[in-house]
């Protein structure tokens, strides 16, 4: 489950509502209901009641068990366009097996750079989804805690809901 500060700015699950969607069924609030399930996440890891079991395994460095070479870089750094320079030159002068040879001892990058979503999908994102893409970006993870169970912080559909019945009792009379 989300970490309470992301839950207090957007509305992540029925949790948060409370019984809010019980009382919108039974007034006939179809609006109201309607705009409560389209606002929730559809993420079941956001969920609280989803919670997944994890083992703690011991930390294996296979590589350093078997002898391998360090993992292939998936991005290029700066010392990477200067190794692809020095390659181009053996190739022109050693010929292809000494590029051959300097590829087996370490492997080129698998991409040039890191390509994000362009800014216009970034921007029809929920919410929620821009801010778990913004913290994975930033490489924190997202930490999650248990709810604890409040209100359902929506006093002004409460205040209209008082309103309309307010306004049904006056004409009553």
């Amino acid at each position: 489950m989300l970490t309470s500060n992301i839950r207090n700015q957007y509305l992540v699950d029925e949790m948060q509502l409370g019984e809010r969607l019980n009382k919108d069924v039974h007034a006939g609030n179809h609006a109201d209901f309607s705009l409560m399930l389209a606002m929730l996440s559809h993420d079941l890891t956001d969920h609280p009641l989803y919670n997944p079991k994890v083992t703690e395994e011991k930390d294996v460095n296979l590589r350093k068990k078997f002898h391998l070479l360090p993992e292939q870089k998936k991005y290029a750094q700066s010392d990477d366009f200067d190794r692809a320079q020095f390659l181009t030159e053996s190739f022109s002068s050693e010929g292809i097996t000494q590029v051959f040879l300097a590829q087996c001892i370490r492997r080129e990058p698998l991409t040039p750079f890191q390509r994000e979503l362009a800014p216009e999908v970034f921007g029809e994102l929920p919410p929620l989804k821009q801010e778990k893409l913004r913290k994975e970006y930033e490489g924190k993870a997202l930490s999650y805690e248990e709810i604890h169970e409040t209100g359902d912080g929506f006093d002004v559909l409460d205040e209209i809901q008082a309103s309309r019945i307010q306004l049904q009792i006056s004409t009553q009379v």
